[in-house]
């Protein structure tokens, strides 16, 4: 693509699993401009929802816990962009992701379950 199109054109992934878009991502993304819609264009525009409720409620990102139904790639592009907000705000690193919450059909999303993505179990 960039051979055709040179170094300034965008390259879009779209509906590749969860393991795979994370994983292309992480490995193109110093090299090309990158960009994957379910996991940064939804996490933009979720993400931008909540910062205008912080700003017309005029409380703080921190202040809030999030809870995900399913850890998607969309969800978790969104509960890192949330992350990388609270970041912003001060908020150490380690006490924003406690603020983040995971649900999924087999229940409550933690570290040591069994069966975890890299990515999942990053979160």
């Amino acid at each position: 693509v960039t051979d055709r199109y040179g170094m300034n054109c965008l390259i879009q992934f779209e509906d590749f699993a969860n393991a795979n878009a994370f994983r292309l991502l992480s490995k193109y993304r110093s090299k090309y401009c990158t960009f994957d819609d379910d996991i940064q264009g939804t996490a933009a525009v979720a993400v931008a929802g909540l910062l205008a409720a912080q700003r017309i409620t005029k409380s703080k990102l921190s202040d809030q816990t999030v809870l995900f139904q399913g850890a998607g790639e969309a969800a978790l592009g969104i509960a890192n962009l949330i992350v990388m907000a609270m970041e912003k705000e001060g908020t150490p690193r380690e006490e924003a992701v406690k603020k983040i919450w995971m649900v999924d059909s087999k229940g409550l999303i933690v570290k040591g379950r069994a069966f975890l993505t890299h990515e999942i179990g990053r979160a």
